[in-house]
């Protein structure tokens, strides 16, 4: 009887150190990204990027041994159209970085600027930049016209505590660029920043501007979780897409907070909301919209970053919270960022269409 006793005591034994091990297996896996959703390698913050198409991002932000972006708030990403590899950042607090390397490595570029919500390239002249911020408590806008080695200063608010909240620059050619600001302001340059005019004046922050993607003469911007503007004649007017006449049942708005918004690359007046409630869409310039069929329970988390792929216009990106949602043909496939930040925004690459980054930053 003792002999099937301690028999039972080694089986016992044996079975428990193997317990250990499979435990120890499936950690290592847990913790390097390999999950049965798209995961993340080493995450923290910063930028990351993904060469899937957002099924799996890691965590690109070396700056050098001892410094790295992935402590920063990253709030604005773009892209150079002509040469990809080369990748502009703005943070809250660190300025603007570049990576010369696509991600892999990264410098700091003297702006002296601070809360850098916006980064834009002329897609005529990809060493032409325009970069909005916080110089001496003003919003300012800086161009440069080296890739960023000199910069002047080419718009300011009169006041502290202002700031620039969106930029949009023309893709026709025109060399327009579009500013709004958190006072509420929409202005325009048609001269590389030498002289600006006024379009409009919103009740509350200009989160977001777009250009349509098939009419130069129609623009849109985000009222922060208000409403969404809209000129048709080249800024001569504004209509508010909220206070829109609609036949009732038949016509609906979108609900909820306002976030985010996009619009189609393709389609002329098509747009993309982020609400708190879920994704909306418009395929009439914003007289009428439909709610999409998103994963229930992203509903309620507010959208703050939602685009659609420049290579595929049925591909549809948007971020809640700490995770990201990709469109596929039969539904959605989720990222788990793994980190303790939210996605702020999302950059697909103008070339790869396999590669997108997001950037991160901490909300309070």
């Amino acid at each position: 009887m003792s002999t099937v006793v301690f028999l039972h005591g080694v089986l016992y034994d044996i079975f428990m150190k193997y317990l250990i091990i499979v435990s120890l297996v499936f950690a290592v896996v847990g913790a390097s990204g390999c999950t049965s959703l798209g995961g993340m390698k080493n995450a923290t913050g910063g930028i990351m990027r993904s060469e899937d198409t957002g099924r799996t991002f890691e965590l690109r932000g070396t700056i050098d041994e001892k410094h790295s972006l992935a402590q920063m708030n990253v709030l604005s990403i773009a892209i150079d159209p002509v040469n990809s590899s080369t990748v502009y950042v703005g943070t809250d607090r660190n300025g603007v970085y570049v990576s010369t390397d696509a991600s892999l490595s990264w410098k700091q570029i003297d702006v002296k600027l601070s809360n850098i919500h916006n980064i834009i390239i002329d897609p005529s002249h990809s060493q032409t930049l325009y970069v909005s911020g916080i110089y001496n408590g003003r919003g300012s806008v800086i161009r440069s016209d080296d890739g960023g080695v000199n910069w002047r200063r080419v718009y300011v608010e009169p006041e502290n505590g202002t700031n620039i909240t969106s930029m949009a620059v023309s893709q026709y050619g025109s060399g327009a660029v579009y500013i709004g600001t958190s006072g509420g302001t929409i202005a325009r340059t048609t001269n590389g920043g030498e002289s600006w005019e006024n379009l409009y004046h919103a009740d509350n922050s200009v989160e977001e501007i777009l250009i349509d993607a098939g009419n130069s003469s129609t623009l849109y911007a985000l009222i922060s979780g208000m409403d969404i503007v809209r000129t048709q004649d080249n800024g001569a007017t504004f209509d508010s897409v909220r206070k829109l006449t609609r036949e009732r049942s038949v016509q609906l708005l979108y609900e909820g907070k306002l976030f985010s918004m996009t619009i189609s690359p393709t389609a002329s007046g098509t747009i993309f909301v982020g609400t708190d409630k879920g994704i909306f869409r418009s395929t009439d310039y914003g007289q009428s919209w439909t709610s999409m069929d998103v994963i229930a329970s992203t509903i309620g988390i507010p959208i703050h970053a939602i685009t659609i792929s420049p290579h595929n216009a049925d591909q549809i990106m948007y971020a809640a919270a700490k995770a990201v949602y990709t469109s596929v043909p039969n539904g959605w496939v989720i990222t788990d960022t793994a980190s303790d930040r939210i996605v702020d925004v999302i950059k697909y690459d103008p070339i790869n269409s396999q590669v997108v980054y997001i950037g991160l930053k901490q909300v309070k």
